[in-house]
């Protein structure tokens, strides 16, 4: 191959990190509008109802457990946003649909269980605290599925520690048709010819 080629193909390359990079910002962007003002909503009811209404039962062990909750309600909002830029960054797969997977993945999950953790304490019992003894077993789950297998993908790969796929791309490429291979190959030789 001629050195043209050899930058031809760098130069394609680099516009499709670019492409692909410029999605991720914008998914980050768009989930960022959407879950921020939840978050925050979520946190600043949390606090009118604990600290606000029952400020007399309020303790320093509370106050602990309290920032305990807004750091996980931070990681999972950081999580949610960073899984809607990977699946925005990710190629439709070979049937040529958007993946059909809610965007957030687990994070979403430990969102739910905060959210239900903080309103149970602030609303009924400090024991709903106790609902925090399952982020160990179920990071351990994630741990598991990620280096060993299991779900439906298949398992392995650290894609699949936050909600994503994990599966083997290889089974993923198998699947294009030959029709889309031949649209994929000329559409490549028409932007190599643009370039040159």
């Amino acid at each position: 191959r001629s050195d043209l080629e050899k930058l031809a193909e760098v130069g394609i390359i680099f516009t499709m990190a670019q492409a692909a990079a410029k999605k991720a910002a914008a998914a980050r962007a768009s989930a960022s509008s959407t879950y921020f003002p939840i978050v925050l909503i979520i946190n600043a009811i949390y606090a009118l109802l604990r600290i606000g209404l029952y400020y007399q039962t309020y303790t320093w062990t509370q106050f602990g457990m309290s920032c305990i909750l807004w750091a996980l309600t931070y990681i999972s909002y950081r999580g949610i946003v960073e899984d809607h830029a990977d699946k925005a960054s990710v190629t439709i797969k070979a049937t040529g649909k958007k993946s059909k997977e809610l965007a957030g993945g687990a994070s979403l999950d430990l969102l739910g269980l905060v959210a239900c953790v903080q309103f149970g304490t602030a609303l009924f019992s400090d024991r709903f605290f106790w609902l925090l003894a399952i982020l160990p077993f179920w990071g351990g789950w994630k741990l598991y599925q990620t280096f060993y297998g299991g779900g439906e993908n298949g398992g392995g790969g650290l894609g699949s520690l936050f909600g994503g796929g994990g599966g083997n791309q290889k089974d993923q490429e198998e699947e294009v048709d030959e029709a889309t291979k031949e649209r994929r190959q000329k559409r490549a030789e028409r932007r190599r010819m643009k370039r040159f």
